[in-house]
């Protein structure tokens, strides 16, 4: 442990992991204990990465440690050019506007640059993730990071496979919530069988999600395991201690495994371990760890060359890290960390591949309404406003039949239910409403491209939408409940008649208790700003 940075140590002679990464001298004591080298080499699973690539990744890894440092990293031009992946990309430079002038990026609601708080210390992710390990005051656990894929699978106790099958079952739906392949049920797992630190993220998340949902059921803190036929025993209390347990050896092996393998920091074992931790995190509460780890996540894909786009598990991934993120920014009022653009037209997605173009547009409005962006002019943040508009609705024209609702019976007058199938696809028609409510309550009026009773009639429309759809969603549908519980809470304070504010905190109080999501009440943060605000912008 180096007492004078706190961070991790692997005292590997000439020159420790951490201070080879930060470019540091590296000091040791006349007392220290000398280490013998650890192997750098692949395992022999991953025998498509040539030993030129692997060469060639502690010096990328530097050059992402600067950036990290500096907190300015270079803005590409033009969309990255990428290499190696596992489905072909469009070469084409079009992106998904097709009107004459309009592009994502514009203007510099897409730039990372300001998006890095500067307060955040130490200064690259893999610092944070060895001072991480240190605070949570776990002690060292063995972990043998030497060859990070194991040839066999890791002996799992019987409640450790309980907690695997509802990851499989329960948790995963959550996050493959718009992945046609659901690479989180299906891929993870397996991924995790030959990674202890994989696994271990995926026990602490399936833990955690466990004890907060008996916590709700059963007003318990604790959960003796006692279901699919696996025995009870007091030493295998599934609760927030045995979550905190494995997330803590998920951040040892983490941080042990980026310092001592380059393979492991290029390897999707890295990126699924890392969503994983900040899924745990989410729901643990809302806290800096889950920030940090979001901002870190975002440098590691970066490194990767990971996006939306780069199709398998990895945009499987990117998309839950950017939705993630945009719930975040909205409550911090700032910009998302992407700085990824589509390279695909709107015109040439299909329909699933509309229901994420979505979230990414909401990033693009969530910048919009960011703090940064309103200390523009005025003149510059209404053709802004109005290019976002344009692009909202060239989306909702080329909407095909499956995003039209099906029949339903309502009874409720305010705010009728709306059954859109597949709920990926409802969630999107949520998520779009609530984009175009951000741009219309930050658009510099009187340069708007619609009057006022165009802007009324928009929130109308968008808030009946996002509240009728969140009316049909399943108990049991954890991200159509996490999607509905956000658009609700992001544009609440558009509402304004006493009644539909009623019904909304309704619909905002159902949703969150069926995810347990966040901990703390949003109804009663929605009826503390209602009675400070008679009107206000969505960005709470």
């Amino acid at each position: 442990m180096c007492k004078r940075r706190h961070v991790k140590c692997n005292e590997v002679r000439p020159q420790c992991g951490p201070c080879a990464i930060g470019k540091r001298t590296c000091v040791y004591s006349n007392d220290a204990i000398k280490q013998p080298d650890v192997s750098e080499s692949p395992p022999e699973t991953r025998g498509s990465q040539n030993d030129e690539h692997h060469k060639s990744s502690p010096s990328r890894l530097r050059i992402l440690v600067d950036s990290c440092q500096n907190q300015q990293p270079m803005r590409p031009a033009s969309p990255r050019s990428r290499t190696n992946h596992a489905t072909p990309r469009s070469t084409s430079s079009n992106v998904a506007v097709t009107s004459p002038g309009l592009s994502y990026n514009s203007t510099p609601s897409s730039r990372i640059e300001s998006c890095q708080p500067s307060s955040i210390e130490p200064s690259t992710w893999f610092e944070l993730l060895a001072a991480d390990v240190t605070n949570i005051g776990g002690g060292t656990i063995a972990t043998d990071t030497c060859s990070w894929f194991s040839e066999y699978p890791i002996p799992l106790l019987d409640f450790e496979n309980y907690l695997i099958r509802h990851f499989v079952h329960v948790v995963s739906k959550r996050l493959d919530f718009n992945d046609r392949d659901v690479h989180f049920a299906t891929t993870i797992p397996h991924m995790a069988l030959r990674n202890l630190g994989l696994m271990s993220a995926l026990l602490a998340l399936s833990a955690r999600h466990l004890s907060l949902r008996e916590m709700q059921k059963e007003n318990l803190t604790r959960t003796l395991v006692e279901k699919d036929g696996v025995p009870s025993d007091p030493e295998h209390i599934i609760d927030h201690n045995l979550a905190a347990k494995y997330y803590t050896k998920s951040l040892h092996y983490l941080n042990q495994a980026m310092l001592q393998s380059p393979s492991y920091s290029r390897s999707p074992v890295l990126i699924a371990t890392a969503i994983l931790i900040s899924t745990y995190e989410m729901i643990d509460g809302w806290n800096e760890n889950w920030e940090r780890h979001i901002k870190g996540l975002f440098w590691i894909q970066r490194f990767q060359e990971n996006d939306g786009e780069t199709g398998g598990l990895r945009s499987a991934v990117w998309w839950t890290w950017l939705q993630q993120d945009i719930w975040i920014a909205m409550r911090e009022r700032r910009r998302v960390y992407n700085d990824w653009s589509p390279e695909k037209p709107i015109s040439t997605l299909r329909a699933p591949e509309l229901a994420t173009r979505a979230s990414y547009l909401l990033s693009l409005c969530v910048n919009y309404a960011s703090d940064e962006e309103k200390r523009e002019d005025s003149a510059r943040r209404a053709a802004r406003g109005n290019e976002l508009l344009h692009i909202l609705q060239e989306w909702r024209d080329i909407l095909p039949p499956e995003y039209r609702p099906l029949p339903s019976v309502s009874n409720d007058q305010i705010f009728p239910s709306i059954w859109v199938n597949p709920p990926s696809y409802a969630a999107a028609l949520q998520i779009q409403s609530l984009a175009l409510i951000l741009v219309v309550t930050n658009h510099p009026s009187p340069n708007t491209i619609i009057d006022y009773g165009g802007v009324q009639q928009i929130l109308a429309a968008s808030m009946s939408i996002i509240c009728g759809i969140a009316r049909s969603v399943n108990a049991d549908d954890d991200g159509a409940n996490i999607v509905s519980v956000n658009c609700l809470f992001g544009a609440a304070m558009c509402v304004q008649n006493p009644h539909e504010r009623l019904a909304l905190l309704d619909l905002v109080e159902s949703c969150q208790q069926r995810i347990n999501w966040p901990l703390a009440s949003l109804r009663k943060e929605l009826e503390l700003n209602y009675s400070k605000h008679a009107f206000h912008d969505p960005m709470i």
